[in-house]
């Protein structure tokens, strides 16, 4: 998460390790991230207004990377003054090398997503709770949606308490984090670390994030 302003530059240092018993050849490449209707979609460098892939530049522009080593490239990117982008991916796209007769090449690509602060405009809305069916084989899950709605990138970090109907808690438990770029729409899960009695319950879900911290509430039913 490179924290800068409009109009700066910010170069970024990034290692790709070779754990497999080959040589392999990367080219770099860097792409938008693009959220539409609530997900995340990649865009090739160029292709929307006010991009930041578009700005970007690698060295060196390809790599090889021999079996056991790392490789190590430089990313530059200059942030355009007027970009509502907050996200980028650069990748290191596999090559494949020539193969003999009978020989089926094996190729990969890695990316690494790249995340741009700009301002303090940090805002979150949220769904209604959802509670998965308790079986005896499987605790239940608890989840809820949570919305972007500013206009940078947050990671929050959050838990949820469940209280019975007496008000007394009865169990606690951490959502996995997740990163949300603005505009997009993610559920949040945590799994309930304890079978229920049956009855009537209710939960406070708390996220922090970014020096806030955004409660709701909501309640579900053990059959």
């Amino acid at each position: 998460m490179v924290r800068c302003k409009p109009g700066q530059g910010s170069t970024q240092t990034l290692t790709i390790s070779n754990n497999t018993n080959a040589e392999v050849r990367f080219n770099l490449e860097t792409q938008d991230v693009v959220v539409s209707d609530g997900k995340r979609s990649f865009s090739p460098a160029g292709l929307i207004a006010n991009g930041i892939a578009a700005t970007s530049v690698v060295s060196p522009t390809s790599v090889v990377v021999k079996a056991g080593e790392d490789a190590t490239v430089q990313v530059t990117f200059t942030l355009p003054p007027e970009t509502t982008q907050r996200a980028v991916v650069t990748f290191f796209r596999g090559i494949l090398a020539p193969q003999g007769d009978g020989v089926v090449g094996l190729g990969a690509s890695l990316g690494t997503l790249i995340t741009f602060n700009l301002s303090t405009d940090f805002k979150l809305e949220s769904g209604p709770l959802e509670a998965s069916l308790q079986t005896p084989e499987a605790n239940a899950i608890l989840s809820q949606e949570l919305h972007n709605t500013g206009t940078e990138p947050v990671v929050p970090k959050g838990i949820i308490v469940i209280l019975n109907a007496s008000g007394k808690r009865v169990a606690k438990a951490p959502f996995k984090t997740q990163r949300l770029l603005p505009g997009e729409r993610v559920v949040f899960a945590a799994t309930n670390p304890a079978q229920l009695a049956p009855g009537r319950y209710r939960t406070l879900s708390s996220f922090e994030f970014e020096r806030k911290v955004f409660t709701s509430a909501g309640e579900f039913t053990i059959p």
